[in-house]
């Protein structure tokens, strides 16, 4: 755990300082605070008096700055001054959202701030302007298609055919959405996690995707993939194989490797791959709900990711994650670009 460094001059502080969720002030002596727990991003300060303490426990997002550092006694606010402007130099403190009255349920950054290194504002502000197309028939699409109307993203829309049966159920349908069009059902879905999220068509519109999720089978349709790499548009395959959660290879036209250099990787393994892909192609594969939130869950965090460009490259870049519930393991598998595909990723 590090010390808290002397706060930057030039550091703006929030009128409405808040702490990251899930972040507290914790005592570890008299006159010494511990905020956050990992190591990574977890700090000490010491030398504290009661009343910079005591200030420091009532940021909530809802108390000025002006109201904490009065909080302080006279001669110690410009220390409490400093530590506020340590933690929010560091990202541990932000401006709050602004008060609202509505019961309806907020977006959630949570702590991506701390792990990219990016202000929480320009992260909400980012993800509200990103639209994703998430195409699938089963419980994967519904799931991640919640989660990222959570996460803020501004446009999420469900490409989804047929009708809601009672083996979807549980990841964001419900049980009076059997029967309904999985496409209207998906829609509300999402309108529930987050109403401000909005659901129209994007596909054949004015505007394309940042990403289209092909979700739900474990080969994808050969059609819609032609059409993604023909537009340009990254797409990013999410599916549970036989209990295992598969996300990737991130598929970004041009630069990446393709879903063809994968089959022809795939192809030198095993000679009759080709049939058998043929065979599963678009069909969406029936998933226990444990695998298909593990798998949801990754594949969200990897969405943020590509919305959220970063000098290093997401992990399912020229390659796959697999997670393994059950067995509790997690596996990274390299896609490089394939020689004999004419893709252009090199």
């Amino acid at each position: 755990m590090s010390e808290l460094p002397s706060g930057d001059e030039d550091v703006m502080l929030p009128l409405f300082p808040q702490l990251l969720p899930g972040l507290e002030v914790l005592e570890r002596g008299v006159d010494e605070v511990q905020i956050g727990l990992d190591p990574r991003h977890g700090v000490v300060a010491s030398g504290l008096p009661p009343s910079v303490i005591e200030a420091l426990r009532s940021i909530d997002g809802r108390t000025t700055v002006h109201s904490l550092l009065a909080l302080a006694e006279s001669e110690h606010t410009e220390q409490l001054r400093d530590v506020l402007t340590g933690l929010t130099e560091l990202g541990l403190v932000s401006e709050a959202d602004p008060p609202t009255h509505s019961a309806e349920p907020g977006v959630e950054a949570g702590l991506w701030s701390l792990r990219s290194g990016r202000d929480q504002s320009r992260t909400k502000a980012r993800r509200a302007h990103c639209a994703v197309v998430v195409r699938g028939d089963g419980r994967l699409a519904v799931a991640i298609a919640v989660l990222l109307a959570k996460a803020g993203v501004g446009h999420v829309e469900v490409a989804a055919e047929g009708t809601v049966t009672e083996h979807d159920v549980g990841c964001g349908y419900t049980d009076d959405d059997i029967g309904v069009p999985r496409r209207k059902a998906a829609a509300g879905a999402v309108r529930r996690s987050n109403p401000a999220t909005r659901t129209g068509r994007l596909v054949g519109g004015d505007r394309l995707p940042e990403l289209v999720l092909l979700t739900d089978a474990v080969v994808p349709a050969p059609e819609v993939v032609g059409l993604l790499v023909q537009d340009g548009v990254p797409h990013l395959p999410v599916r549970v194989r036989d209990g295992i959660g598969i996300v990737g290879p991130l598929v970004i036209p041009g630069r990446t490797s393709c879903l063809r250099c994968a089959d022809l990787h795939r192809t030198e393994l095993d000679s009759r791959w080709p049939r058998i892909a043929g065979q599963l192609a678009g069909r969406p594969q029936r998933a226990d709900l444990a695998d298909v939130q593990a798998c949801a869950a990754l594949a969200v965090a990897q969405t943020l990711r590509v919305l959220s460009p970063a000098d290093k490259p997401p992990p399912v870049w020229n390659a796959t994650v697999e997670i393994d519930p059950y067995a509790a393991k997690v596996k990274h598998r390299w896609w490089p670009p394939h020689p004999r595909c004419h893709c252009g990723a090199r």
